[in-house]
């Protein structure tokens, strides 16, 4: 095991000549990342799951074993190189400087022709992220449409840390929210997406939960 630690090490310290150590300890490093923000990683029991967080300010920032797709699936018969999941991390902190929200293609598309079908009444959907990607939609139960309204209840949707967004129709045409979306649809969510009439890609915006209008990117 130590062997193996060692060679973990020595992958890190190629591509991060930066990283430093945790009172002494090659098992336990940090290593500085962007606008103040270091990681720490402490694999002293490798093979097994590495304890990852990350520290800002001299602060728990946040914990990351929970988020990262290679943590997630890690498995002892199956290792992973710790490198690689460093290199997952910087990727999503990356992805969450930039201001721009990405939103599958196929996602999109199924939820145009659903709205289609809807169309008069307004079609409303909770959205799922995954590596900072809307990649799946589900709809909530018990939710009330109208022409000019939709509702749903937060209380009878599954609890699903995933569940980052929402995204719902508008037959007038106009891709702005209401009030009425700022006061019940747009709470409790970070990212939100109308699509209007006649349901294109043309005719989608996103928001955030105050409602300013945030740049998104279709994805294939």
């Amino acid at each position: 095991m130590i062997k193996e630690i060692e060679i973990q090490y020595q992958k890190i310290i190629e591509h991060f000549p930066n990283a430093e150590t945790i009172e002494n300890k090659i098992s336990h490093i940090k290593i500085g990342l962007i606008k103040g923000i270091m990681l720490e990683i402490d694999y002293s029991k490798y093979p097994k799951k590495p304890k990852v967080k990350l520290i800002k300010s001299g602060t728990v920032y946040k914990k990351l074993n929970n988020d990262i797709t290679s943590l997630k699936n890690w498995k002892i018969i199956k290792t992973k190189s710790i490198l690689n999941v460093i290199n997952e991390i910087i990727y999503i902190l990356e992805d969450l400087q930039s201001n721009t929200v990405k939103i599958k293609r196929d996602l999109l598309e199924g939820f145009l022709a659903l709205c289609r079908a809807h169309h008069p009444k307004e079609f409303l959907g909770i959205l799922e992220m995954d590596k900072n990607v809307f990649s799946e939609f589900i709809l909530p139960p018990g939710a009330i449409t109208s022409r000019n309204s939709g509702v749903f209840f937060p209380s009878r949707i599954p609890i699903n840390r995933y569940y980052q967004g929402t995204i719902h129709s508008h037959p007038s045409g106009n891709v702005f929210p209401s009030l009425q979306d700022l006061n019940s649809v747009f709470k409790g969510n970070r990212f939100h997406f109308i699509v209007g009439f006649p349901y294109s890609i043309n005719h989608i915006k996103c928001f955030d939960k105050n409602g300013t209008e945030l740049q998104f990117k279709v994805i294939n």
